[in-house]
């Protein structure tokens, strides 16, 4: 990633998006043995369906993405570190539109089909029972953030070399829920905590970022 200018970094990282490291490298942030999607989908046939955007844009010298911390609320994602998006809406033309409304419903970033890049490697989140397709996106700058109130506690930009710092990835006690816990392996960023399922998308990110 050093040394490239904006289009260099999104034509390479599009190539190395054509073959996905998929559940092996998400597992590397999970916190529990994970069956697989077919698996989970044949035990849960009510499952639902969302989308998320993982945005990437210039910033300074470096390449950066977004994460945004959920208020605290009664449900079992209160307060965590995620991705803009949501669940899918019958009027939505497919997935792609449903994480580019979302976006731009929740941190008020307006996401041009052609500025997709491509997905991640679908994760299906247990407790919820919901199928999230992540998408990865290129903007060519960095856009103005206009957060929702409702919907966001706050913005994390982060520099995506970040994610190569073996000294950020650490295994925590994360409390959740209704005063539940677990030991979960996480990225500590700052003084906040990615974890889960958001956590499994940046491990795969991470390991197409380092060729996988």
């Amino acid at each position: 990633m050093e040394g490239m200018n904006s289009i260099d970094f999104r034509n390479w990282l599009a190539e190395r998006m054509l073959s996905l490291p998929g559940p092996d490298a998400q597992d590397r942030m999970s916190s529990r043995s994970r069956l697989s999607i077919q698996e989970y989908l044949e035990r849960n046939p009510d499952y639902r369906t969302s989308a998320v955007m993982l945005l990437l844009f210039p910033s300074g010298d470096f390449i950066s993405s977004l994460l945004i911390e959920r208020p605290s609320y009664e449900g079992v994602h209160s307060g965590q570190l995620a991705l803009p998006g949501g669940r899918s809406e019958e009027t939505d033309e497919d997935l792609i539109h449903t994480a580019i409304r979302e976006t731009f419903e929740e941190v008020g970033v307006k996401v041009l089909r052609e500025q997709v890049i491509g997905p991640l490697t679908p994760i299906y989140i247990p407790p919820s029972r919901f199928l999230v397709h992540p998408f990865v996106a290129f903007l060519n700058e960095r856009p103005e953030f206009i957060p929702d109130e409702r919907e966001v506690e706050s913005l994390l930009e982060v520099n995506l070399s970040l994610f190569l710092d073996e000294e950020v990835k650490q295994r925590r006690r994360i409390t959740f829920g209704d005063n539940m816990f677990l030991e979960a392996p996480c990225y500590v960023i700052g003084d906040k905590i990615l974890w889960g399922a958001t956590a499994m998308m940046f491990s795969e990110m991470e390991s197409i970022l380092r060729g996988e």
